[in-house]
C-alpha cells in the first residue's frame, strides 16, 4: 500500500514543500561550496602573492643595501647572503602559517633551491613567456593534495656581483663555487633566473572552506525550516482547517439526514468560493428535502387515508409500499410486510400464478392485467381467502420497473 494514503492533506503539502526546499537547499549549498571555495583559493592566491612578493623584494633589498652601504659579505656571513637570508626568512614565516616557502632555481647552487618536477615545468612556461608573472594550480605531491604558487624573478644589476662574470666575483665565491663545476655564473640583467614558490597545504584550504559553509548552512538550514513551518501554518490556516471544517460538517449530514449545518464564510479565495458554494447548495438541498418531505408526507396521508388496499411491488415481486387498508384487509403489518414478495398474499386457488412466479407471471400477463380490472384471491395472515378486485399500473422510475395495485373487497 502506498504509505502517502495514509497521510492527510497537510502532511502531503508538508512532504511536498520540505522535498522542494530540500532540493534548492542542497543546490544552495552545492553552489555555495563552489563559491567559498572559489573565494578561499582566490584569498589564497592573493596571500601567496604577497608572500613570494615579500620573499623577493627581501632578497632585492639586501642585496641593495649590502651594496649602498658597503657592506662586505664572506663565508662567515654566508647567512647574509640575499638569497639565503630571504630563504631563511621565508622558511620563518612559512612555519608560522604552515605554508611550504622557498625561491627556487633550475640554475641552482644550494640544492635545497632545486626545483621539484612541478617547478621545472612552470620555470620552463616563465622562460617561453617572459611577461607572465604567476602560476598557480592545485596539484599533488608526495600523495598529498596542495596548492602551489609561483612568481618569477629576474636578475638585477645586484645579483651579478656573485652571479655574473665569475672572474669579478667575491673570493669566497669562487672557493664554494668553482666557475667549471657551477651553472649559476653569466647571469643577465632582465632574464628570469627562477621563481618564489609557495606550496598550501589543501586540507588548510578545506578546513577554512567547510568552516564557512558550516556556518551558512545552519543559517540556511534555520531560514529554511522558518520557511517550512511558516508555509505549513499557512496552508493549515488556509486550505486545511477549513477544509476540515468541510469534512465534518458533511459528516454530520450524513449522520443525522438534515441540511441544518453551515460554514462560517470567509474570503474570496478559492475556498472561501467552495465553501460558499457548498453553503449554497446545502441551502437548496434543504429546500428541496423540505418541498420532498411535504410531498411525501401528503402522499402518505393520500395512501393511508384512501378506502382501498394500496399496494406497490417491484418487478420481482418485492413489497414496497403497503398501505393501511392493505393492513387492514390482509392481517399484516406493515413492518412484517415490506420486503415479503407478493407471491405470499395471493392464495393457492390462483395456481398459475404460484406455478410460474410473480416475476414471470407478471412478464406474461402484465399487458392484460394492466388493461382492465379483474379479480383476485387473496390470502390473509391466517390463510384465510379473501376475494379482491384488483386494477393494476405500472411505473418507470430510472429505468426500474414498479407496479402499483388497488385492491378492493368484494362479496
Amino acid at each position: 500500500m502506498n504509505p502517502l494514503r495514509k497521510l492527510g492533506l497537510l502532511g502531503k503539502f508538508n512532504l511536498i514543500i520540505a522535498a522542494i526546499l530540500l532540493s534548492f537547499f542542497l543546490l544552495t549549498t552545492f553552489l555555495n561550496y563552489q563559491q567559498q571555495r572559489a573565494f578561499i583559493l582566490h584569498q589564497a592566491v592573493e596571500k601567496a602573492r604577497i608572500i613570494a612578493f615579500e620573499a623577493i623584494r627581501t632578497r632585492e633589498y639586501l642585496s641593495i643595501e649590502y651594496q649602498s652601504g658597503g657592506v662586505q659579505l664572506s663565508e662567515e656571513r654566508y647567512g647574509l647572503i640575499p638569497v639565503v637570508a630571504s630563504n631563511r626568512i621565508g622558511e620563518r614565516v612559512a612555519e608560522d602559517l604552515g605554508y611550504r616557502i622557498r625561491q627556487i632555481s633550475d640554475r641552482y647552487r644550494n640544492p635545497r633551491n632545486a626545483p621539484d618536477p612541478f617547478e621545472v615545468r612552470m620555470l620552463q612556461r616563465f622562460y617561453q613567456d617572459p611577461s607572465r608573472r604567476e602560476i598557480f594550480s592545485i596539484t599533488t605531491v608526495d600523495n598529498e593534495r596542495v596548492f602551489r604558487y609561483l612568481q618569477s624573478f629576474t636578475a638585477d644589476q645586484s645579483c651579478l656581483e656573485c652571479h655574473g662574470d665569475p672572474g669579478a666575483a667575491p673570493d669566497y665565491i669562487k672557493r664554494l663555487f668553482p666557475e667549471d663545476l657551477d651553472q649559476a655564473y653569466h647571469y643577465q640583467i632582465g632574464e628570469v633566473i627562477g621563481a618564489a614558490s609557495v606550496t598550501i597545504p589543501m586540507d588548510q584550504l578545506y578546513r577554512q572552506i567547510w568552516g564557512n559553509l558550516r556556518l551558512d548552512t545552519l543559517y540556511l538550514g534555520a531560514i529554511f525550516l522558518a520557511l517550512i513551518t511558516g508555509v505549513s501554518l499557512l496552508i493549515r490556516q488556509a486550505v486545511t482547517r477549513p477544509l476540515g471544517q468541510l469534512g465534518g460538517v458533511i459528516r454530520e449530514i450524513v449522520r443525522t439526514g438534515r441540511f441544518e449545518e453551515r460554514i462560517p464564510p470567509r474570503g474570496r479565495d478559492e475556498i472561501g468560493a467552495l465553501i460558499t458554494g457548498f453553503n449554497e447548495m446545502i441551502e437548496n438541498l434543504r429546500e428541496k428535502t423540505a418541498h420532498l418531505e411535504e410531498s411525501e408526507s401528503r402522499f402518505r396521508l393520500l395512501t393511508e387515508t384512501a378506502r382501498d388496499g394500496i399496494i406497490s411491488f417491484l418487478a420481482n415481486g418485492q413489497i414496497i409500499l403497503f398501505n393501511r387498508q392493505a393492513e387492514r384487509i390482509f392481517g399484516y403489518s406493515k413492518r412484517d410486510v415490506l420486503g415479503m414478495s407478493i407471491d405470499q398474499l395471493v392464495h393457492p386457488q390462483c395456481p398459475s400464478l404460484h406455478q410460474l412466479g410473480g416475476e414471470a407471471y407478471l412478464r406474461e400477463n402484465a399487458g392484460r392485467l394492466l388493461r382492465t380490472t379483474h379479480r383476485l384471491v387473496g390470502r390473509r395472515l391466517d390463510g384465510s381467502a379473501v376475494p379482491l378486485e384488483i386494477s393494476l399500473s405500472v411505473a418507470d422510475s430510472e429505468g426500474h420497473l414498479f407496479y402499483t395495485a388497488i385492491l378492493r373487497e368484494t362479496a
